[in-house]
């Protein structure tokens, strides 16, 4: 199944929009729409932007501009403007790209400062923050699955798992919740990758429907709820999202419950059933004496954590955005600042940055327990 972590009240903004507005802060970020392309060409679309009016030929490669494309054919990639003709709007990068350059693909042109070098200031300034500077509140539902294995010897007889890696970003873990089940159906077979939570499921000749509660990559199995019509063994059920498969159903099982997407307050778990092993990664350890393990639901965990890195477009920076972009420019390379006349605004950030460090850490919630 597909991983999500989601932030609870906090910032949220794409590492493009960070790129965007840490380059315009320092004076060096153009963007535009194409109206066609080839494999070495763009041609910038005459009224986005006013950026490109009035450019003389041969601007942007004679003044050493990057090229990249941060959305349509060729996202993420990088080039060298290699020619500019006014008259037609036509941008001619090196070296060739992969594919043919669309309406659809959207450049973003820097003139002092390499993408890769904006990227780089921007997870240094995540490192920053990381340092106690900035706590996020997060929830994640899906790194644990409650885990249940037959024996070798009966298998009828099973082990329970009671240990559990937590997310590697979980610093203080304050509240876990058990997934509410209800009737369900396990499908065994053949699963030919990680299905996505709550899709469809469909099988091939029963035409019987599920929503799927349980389907990670490497399973044998897979388990959907509310189901309409009877699954079958000897068919397929194909998730309508992810389109991936459960073929080949040796078994169809009625007897065990799915979990059905909910975390209700009577599934908190009483802080007294679970602890921490602070250790290389952390584990959430569920008392055995007390907490009974249903397979395959899963747990919600509620923690504060700290911003990952981040490596693309889409990547979230929850972190105030004025401030951490302030932060971010005192990593760009001091020459670059230095010979383009931009010491004024790094001075600026780095005023910021100083009272930042100057911040007590901040504080985990009380019944919080350390991870790290």
């Amino acid at each position: 199944m597909t991983k999500a972590i989601t932030t609870v009240g906090q910032w949220s903004n794409t590492l493009k929009a960070i790129r965007q507005r840490l380059s315009l802060m320092m004076d060096d970020c153009i963007t535009g729409t194409a109206s066609t392309g080839d494999t070495t060409t763009l041609t910038i679309s005459s009224t986005n932007p006013p950026d490109f009016y009035n450019k003389a030929d041969d601007y942007f490669n004679e003044l050493h501009y990057e090229v990249y494309i941060n959305a349509g054919i060729n996202i993420g990639t990088t080039y060298a403007a290699s020619d500019w003709v006014n008259s037609t709007h036509v941008l001619t990068v090196t070296p060739a790209a992969a594919s043919s350059f669309t309406s659809a693909s959207v450049p973003e042109l820097h003139r002092i400062f390499f993408t890769a070098e904006l990227h780089n200031a921007i997870n240094q300034a995540i490192d920053f923050y990381a340092r106690g500077k900035y706590l996020l509140d997060l929830k994640d539902e899906t790194t644990i699955s409650l885990t249940r294995t037959a024996k070798n010897d009966n298998a009828d007889s099973y082990i329970y798992t009671y240990e559990y890696s937590l997310p590697t970003n979980c610093l203080w873990l304050h509240k876990v919740t058990t997934e509410d089940s209800v009737a369900g159906v396990k499908l065994t077979g053949t699963v030919s990758g990680a299905f996505t939570l709550g899709e469809t499921v469909t099988g091939s000749v029963s035409g019987a429907t599920g929503l799927l509660s349980y389907g990670p990559a490497g399973s044998t199995y897979i388990r959907v709820r509310e189901e309409s019509g009877t699954f079958t063994t000897g068919e397929t059920a194909t998730g309508g999202t992810s389109l991936k498969t459960c073929s080949a159903i040796t078994d169809v099982d009625r007897t065990e419950n799915a979990g059905d997407n909910t975390f209700p307050p009577e599934n908190v778990l009483d802080p007294r059933d679970w602890r921490v092993i602070r250790a290389y990664a952390p584990k959430l350890v569920l008392a055995e004496d007390y907490y009974e393990v249903t397979p395959d639901l899963r747990l919600r965990l509620e923690y504060q954590g700290i911003q990952d890195n981040v490596t693309s477009d889409t990547d979230t920076i929850m972190i105030p955005p004025d401030e951490f972009c302030e932060v971010a420019a005192t990593y760009l390379p001091f020459s670059k600042i230095e010979s383009n006349n931009l010491v004024a605004v790094f001075n600026r950030c780095l005023e910021t940055r100083a009272r930042v460090e100057q911040r007590p850490p901040m504080q985990p919630y009380p019944n919080a327990r350390k991870c790290w």
